[in-house]
């Protein structure tokens, strides 16, 4: 899963789930996506939060609220404006779920 995910391989994501091989994601998986994804990053973010994320348990809302405003403050501290959106992109799509 972390390869396919480094890599951006959404369509090996998709088989190894759509295969049985993974059936929950937990919050680590997801945190770590968020800083690794490869390829088309949004698209890999959203193939992983396909699996089995139905419902983020309220005690790890925090955990991803704190990595993605570290995320922040490192791209906007790194003058990296493609990261900034990536973030802003997940942080906006969150707070319509």
């Amino acid at each position: 899963m972390q390869r396919a995910i480094v890599t951006g391989h959404t369509t090996a994501i998709h088989l190894l789930e759509w295969a049985g091989l993974i059936e929950e994601l937990d919050v680590q998986t997801l945190i770590w996506t968020f800083r690794n994804a490869g390829g088309d990053k949004n698209a890999t973010v959203n193939h992983t939060l396909r699996i089995g994320l139905s419902q983020v348990p309220t005690r790890d809302i925090g955990k991803i609220k704190r990595e993605l405003a570290d995320m922040q403050n490192e791209a906007e501290q790194e003058g990296d404006q493609a990261k900034l959106r990536f973030v802003k992109g997940i942080k906006e799509y969150s707070s319509h779920s």
